[in-house]
């Protein structure tokens, strides 16, 4: 979804544009996406204290995160810069960062919702976030004192009220928090499809063949080599995901971008009806109500880009969710596994790069890639062919990790 972002934001701006994707509709991340635009959450994953829970998130074979053995050497400056990020006054820098983007996402959205015949799939539905009690939401007051120092409304529910809203929870759990700015998109696959179909009839170039390398003429990238030729351009983007670590490293510009791999199943006939997006604080798992069914999807693996998914994970949520939703119908469900593009700061790498001239970033944008998609294409857009409006893209630079 950012990568058709940038090439719609370029596009309107008369670029001529390729995409060159090995995989056009396939469902490496935006596919199985939860289908929110998380609008209020500019809350750093990495915050003061967190070090504390990791080991019992990773002792919980239910918990919200999981290391495969084999990928700690790998993962490890990786993780150690994610700790070092939650002291206060980073944490401070990337909240400012997260709300610059956030702040001008329904602006973004919504006129090209309007253009690809999408905007009425996407609805004010907002988010619950689910405690097991007033106690416990106080244990996460942090979270909610940054949201609340950048203009995030939201609206504490005790327990009838909770009920009211949303009849399907069980009694486990007794308090809620609404985050009336969330939205929910009917459909993420049929949103990017959505927006793919317009460009193609658009006349955007649409080509099925893996980037294998940059072209580098002097100090300038010229285009990229695939399998079935070279294709050149003026600029060339970088939006492969979590797969745009190998083609940034060819740049000379090394980047802390691993995969965080998350699973989720689609139930076709969940017998139950939501109102919101669920969000259960505690086990932090999202159950979204979408057009295709109830999505039941969270989790944080650590595992690399190439192993096999382990699926127990997809079976853990639906557990978790069946505890929580008792008339949830977990049947005849479909599951899917992720790779979430998650830098150690929580922020994405957006804009030009610092050594080579032709050559830009967008991508690392973890799990808020659908919400910021929008902004983050017209935000590079304005970089490289509006410098009069002067958005300041320095908190994203890929120069940071040098």
């Amino acid at each position: 979804m950012v990568g058709l972002s940038c090439a719609y934001a370029l596009h309107l701006r008369g670029v001529k544009v390729t995409i060159v994707d090995r995989d056009p509709v396939g469902d490496k991340t935006s596919y199985g996406n939860a289908g929110a635009l998380a609008i209020s959450e500019c809350v750093p994953h990495s915050l003061p204290g967190q070090i504390w829970s990791i080991p019992k998130w990773l002792l919980n074979p239910m918990g919200p995160l999981s290391i495969r053995p084999a990928h700690i050497p790998q993962l490890m400056p990786w993780l150690l810069a994610y700790l070092g990020h939650s002291r206060k006054k980073n944490v401070a820098h990337i909240a400012k960062a997260l709300q610059a983007i956030n702040g001008r996402v329904s602006a973004d959205y919504d006129p090209m919702l309007q253009t690809i015949g999408y905007a009425d799939k996407v609805r004010d539905k907002g988010c619950i976030r689910v405690y097991d009690d007033y106690k416990s939401f106080k244990l996460s007051a942090q979270e909610w004192d940054i949201r609340k120092q950048y203009g995030q409304d939201y609206e504490l529910l005790g327990e009838s009220e909770l009920r009211a809203m949303e009849p399907a929870i069980g009694k486990a759990k007794t308090f809620g928090v609404l985050q009336p700015q969330w939205r929910i998109i009917d459909d993420p696959k049929a949103l990017v499809g959505s927006l793919r179909e317009w460009l193609v009839n658009q006349g955007v170039a649409l080509v099925a063949a893996n980037v294998d390398a940059l072209v580098m003429q002097d100090k300038r990238i010229v285009g990229v080599t695939t399998p079935t030729g070279e294709y050149l351009a003026d600029i060339t983007v970088v939006a492969a995901g979590a797969w745009s670590k190998q083609l940034a490293k060819q740049a000379g510009e090394p980047c802390l971008l691993e995969s965080e791999r998350g699973y989720n199943t689609t139930l076709p006939y969940p017998n139950i009806a939501l109102s919101h997006e669920l969000l259960f604080a505690e086990e932090m798992f999202a159950v979204s109500p979408l057009s295709v069914g109830v999505r039941v999807g969270g989790a944080s693996e650590f595992a690399g880009l190439a192993a096999a998914p382990n699926y127990k994970r997809s079976d853990n949520l639906l557990g978790l969710a069946k505890r929580y939703l008792p008339e949830l119908n977990t049947e005849n469900g479909q599951q899917w596994m992720g790779h979430r593009p998650s830098t150690p700061d929580s922020l994405p790498v957006l804009g030009p790069s610092v050594k080579w001239q032709g050559l830009a970033y967008a991508f690392g944008h973890a799990h808020l890639g659908m919400t910021q998609a929008a902004s983050s294409g017209q935000m590079l857009a304005e970089v490289l062919l509006e410098p009069e409006k002067a958005t300041d893209l320095t908190a994203y630079s890929i120069g940071r990790f040098c």
